[in-house]
Protein backbone atom coordinates (compact mmCIF):
# COMPACT_ATOMS: atom_id res chain seq x y z
CA UNK A 1 0.00 0.00 0.00
CA UNK A 2 1.15 3.85 -1.16
CA UNK A 3 1.00 6.71 0.82
CA UNK A 4 1.10 10.22 -0.73
CA UNK A 5 2.30 13.50 -0.03
CA UNK A 6 1.63 16.74 -1.89
CA UNK A 7 4.61 19.51 -2.24
CA UNK A 8 4.08 22.96 -3.19
CA UNK A 9 6.71 25.67 -3.69
CA UNK A 10 6.09 29.35 -4.13
CA UNK A 11 7.88 32.28 -4.17
CA UNK A 12 6.80 34.25 -1.05
CA UNK A 13 6.48 37.64 -3.16
CA UNK A 14 4.09 35.72 -5.74
CA UNK A 15 6.00 37.70 -8.59
CA UNK A 16 7.06 34.52 -10.32
CA UNK A 17 5.55 31.26 -10.55
CA UNK A 18 7.34 28.39 -9.76
CA UNK A 19 8.29 26.44 -12.92
CA UNK A 20 9.43 22.60 -13.94
CA UNK A 21 10.22 21.45 -17.58
CA UNK A 22 10.39 17.66 -18.96
CA UNK A 23 13.89 16.85 -19.46
CA UNK A 24 13.65 13.20 -20.70
CA UNK A 25 16.55 11.12 -19.87
CA UNK A 26 19.48 13.83 -19.89
CA UNK A 27 19.94 13.36 -16.11
CA UNK A 28 19.07 11.31 -12.89
CA UNK A 29 14.92 12.71 -12.81
CA UNK A 30 13.03 13.22 -16.32
CA UNK A 31 11.37 16.50 -14.30
CA UNK A 32 13.27 20.06 -13.19
CA UNK A 33 12.36 21.93 -10.67
CA UNK A 34 13.36 25.86 -11.55
CA UNK A 35 14.26 28.21 -8.75
CA UNK A 36 15.77 31.32 -8.49
CA UNK A 37 18.78 32.39 -6.29
CA UNK A 38 18.49 35.03 -3.45
CA UNK A 39 14.62 34.52 -3.53
CA UNK A 40 12.02 33.60 -0.52
CA UNK A 41 9.62 30.66 -0.96
CA UNK A 42 7.20 29.10 0.59
CA UNK A 43 6.58 25.45 1.09
CA UNK A 44 3.48 23.59 1.83
CA UNK A 45 3.14 19.53 3.02
CA UNK A 46 -0.43 18.06 2.80
CA UNK A 47 -0.58 14.68 3.91
CA UNK A 48 -2.62 12.08 5.85
CA UNK A 49 0.15 11.85 8.54
CA UNK A 50 1.12 13.84 11.35
CA UNK A 51 4.99 15.27 11.28
CA UNK A 52 6.69 14.05 14.51
CA UNK A 53 8.86 17.16 14.65
CA UNK A 54 8.06 20.40 13.87
CA UNK A 55 11.12 21.00 11.83
CA UNK A 56 11.68 19.56 8.15
CA UNK A 57 15.42 19.70 7.00
CA UNK A 58 16.34 21.28 3.62
CA UNK A 59 19.40 20.45 1.92
CA UNK A 60 20.52 19.91 5.69
CA UNK A 61 18.78 23.20 7.27
CA UNK A 62 15.71 23.33 9.79
CA UNK A 63 12.88 24.59 8.20
CA UNK A 64 9.91 25.48 10.98
CA UNK A 65 6.62 24.04 9.38
CA UNK A 66 3.61 25.95 11.21
CA UNK A 67 0.14 23.45 10.98
CA UNK A 68 -2.29 25.01 8.70
CA UNK A 69 -6.08 24.51 8.53
CA UNK A 70 -6.85 21.70 5.67
CA UNK A 71 -8.25 23.38 2.56
CA UNK A 72 -12.08 23.78 2.85
CA UNK A 73 -12.81 22.28 -0.35
CA UNK A 74 -10.68 19.10 0.77
CA UNK A 75 -10.17 15.92 3.07
CA UNK A 76 -10.58 17.37 6.56
CA UNK A 77 -8.43 14.58 7.73
CA UNK A 78 -5.42 15.88 5.60
CA UNK A 79 -2.37 17.75 7.85
CA UNK A 80 -1.13 20.58 5.67
CA UNK A 81 2.00 22.12 7.11
CA UNK A 82 4.35 25.33 5.79
CA UNK A 83 7.05 26.80 5.67
CA UNK A 84 9.82 29.42 4.29
CA UNK A 85 13.00 28.48 2.86
CA UNK A 86 15.31 30.67 1.20
CA UNK A 87 18.14 30.42 -1.92
CA UNK A 88 19.91 33.33 -0.45
CA UNK A 89 23.64 31.04 -0.07
CA UNK A 90 22.73 29.33 -2.72
CA UNK A 91 24.73 29.89 -6.40
CA UNK A 92 23.44 28.97 -9.91
CA UNK A 93 23.08 25.62 -11.54
CA UNK A 94 25.71 25.49 -14.27
CA UNK A 95 24.72 24.85 -17.64
CA UNK A 96 23.62 20.86 -18.56
CA UNK A 97 23.81 20.41 -14.66
CA UNK A 98 21.25 19.73 -12.01
CA UNK A 99 20.69 20.21 -7.93
CA UNK A 100 18.73 18.24 -5.83
CA UNK A 101 16.47 20.04 -3.47
CA UNK A 102 17.15 17.42 -0.87
CA UNK A 103 14.01 16.77 2.28
CA UNK A 104 14.07 15.24 5.24
CA UNK A 105 10.15 15.27 6.04
CA UNK A 106 9.43 13.74 9.89
CA UNK A 107 6.46 11.02 9.48
CA UNK A 108 5.80 8.35 11.47
CA UNK A 109 9.50 7.36 9.93
CA UNK A 110 11.70 9.75 8.36
CA UNK A 111 11.13 10.44 4.53
CA UNK A 112 13.78 11.21 2.14
CA UNK A 113 12.81 13.47 -0.93
CA UNK A 114 15.15 14.49 -3.50
CA UNK A 115 13.42 16.79 -6.25
CA UNK A 116 16.01 17.66 -9.01
CA UNK A 117 16.13 21.04 -9.26
CA UNK A 118 17.92 24.36 -11.22
CA UNK A 119 18.94 27.49 -9.77
CA UNK A 120 18.58 30.40 -12.28
CA UNK A 121 19.97 34.10 -11.47
CA UNK A 122 17.30 36.65 -10.86
CA UNK A 123 18.27 38.62 -14.30
CA UNK A 124 17.32 34.90 -15.69
CA UNK A 125 13.97 35.17 -14.30
CA UNK A 126 13.04 34.51 -18.50
CA UNK A 127 14.51 31.71 -18.74
CA UNK A 128 13.30 30.31 -14.78
CA UNK A 129 9.66 30.94 -15.96
CA UNK A 130 9.58 29.16 -19.48
CA UNK A 131 8.04 25.83 -18.45
CA UNK A 132 4.85 24.15 -16.47
CA UNK A 133 3.34 26.26 -13.65
CA UNK A 134 3.97 24.33 -10.82
CA UNK A 135 0.60 23.26 -8.94
CA UNK A 136 2.65 20.86 -6.84
CA UNK A 137 4.76 17.53 -6.66
CA UNK A 138 3.35 13.95 -5.86
CA UNK A 139 5.54 11.81 -3.70
CA UNK A 140 4.25 8.38 -3.44
CA UNK A 141 5.71 5.82 -0.43
CA UNK A 142 5.73 3.19 1.09
CA UNK A 143 6.32 1.98 4.26
CA UNK A 144 9.10 -1.40 3.85
CA UNK A 145 10.74 -3.53 6.35
CA UNK A 146 14.68 -3.19 6.12
CA UNK A 147 17.60 -4.83 7.65
CA UNK A 148 17.16 -2.33 10.24
CA UNK A 149 13.54 -1.91 11.28
CA UNK A 150 10.96 -0.42 8.73
CA UNK A 151 11.78 2.45 6.94
CA UNK A 152 9.89 4.91 4.20
CA UNK A 153 10.71 4.86 0.58
CA UNK A 154 9.96 6.58 -1.83
CA UNK A 155 8.55 5.19 -5.28
CA UNK A 156 7.48 7.77 -7.38
CA UNK A 157 8.25 11.72 -7.66
CA UNK A 158 5.71 13.79 -9.97
CA UNK A 159 5.52 17.59 -10.51
CA UNK A 160 2.04 18.15 -11.55
CA UNK A 161 1.05 21.25 -13.68
CA UNK A 162 -1.57 23.48 -13.27
CA UNK A 163 -4.22 22.95 -15.30
CA UNK A 164 -5.40 26.17 -17.39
Amino acid sequence: MSDVLFIEIAAESNDSPVTFKEDGGRFEESQTIKLLVDTKYVIKLTCKDELKSQDLLLNGQPIFMDTKPPPADGDPNLKVYEGCFNTEEITKTKKDNRDVLALQIPLELSLMVALQCKYYRAKKKKSAGWGETLKNVVVNYKIEDGLEGKKAVVSKIKCRKVMP
